[in-house]
């Protein structure tokens, strides 16, 4: 059974229109990777700033009250981080996986890349082969 050059370039861009909308994914699952690693340094950031500041207030404590409520603050701080880490893991996550399907239809597409080539190919050793017989019983009939 004969492929048809047709149906190869349809499959062709159709892996190729998949290809691209993997990319726009990866794309964008990279962005909000990045921008959760970018949050979860803030966060970082605010809980050093936090506990900076709970280094004074402690040692201006004068009550058990007050030793409790530099711990309230800290330890929200603390579940900020905790929160921002949680949701950068998910972040990551998702990019890892947006890029294994990126490289999956990448590598659909070269294999359809490769199977258009191959049916070009054959097509044009048949139309040379025809045209070469046309050549070949034109000169036999002349003799």
């Amino acid at each position: 059974m004969t492929i048809r050059i047709r149906v190869v370039r349809a499959l062709k861009d159709a892996r190729t229109r998949l290809r691209d909308i993997a990319a726009a994914a990866h794309s964008t699952a990279s962005a909000v990777r990045d921008r959760s690693a970018r949050e979860l340094l803030g966060e970082h950031d605010s809980l050093q700033a936090a506990l900076d500041g709970a280094a004074h207030t402690l040692a201006a404590a004068r009550t058990v009250h007050e030793l409790d409520r530099v711990a309230e603050s800290t330890d929200v701080y603390r579940l900020a981080l905790a929160d921002a880490a949680a949701r950068h893991a998910v972040a990551t996550t998702a990019s890892e996986t947006t890029a294994d399907r990126l490289r999956e239809r990448t590598r659909q597409l070269r294999t359809a890349e490769r199977l258009v080539e191959k049916v070009e190919d054959r097509r044009s050793k048949r139309e040379a082969r025809a045209e070469q017989r046309g050549a070949d019983d034109m000169a036999a009939r002349r003799r």
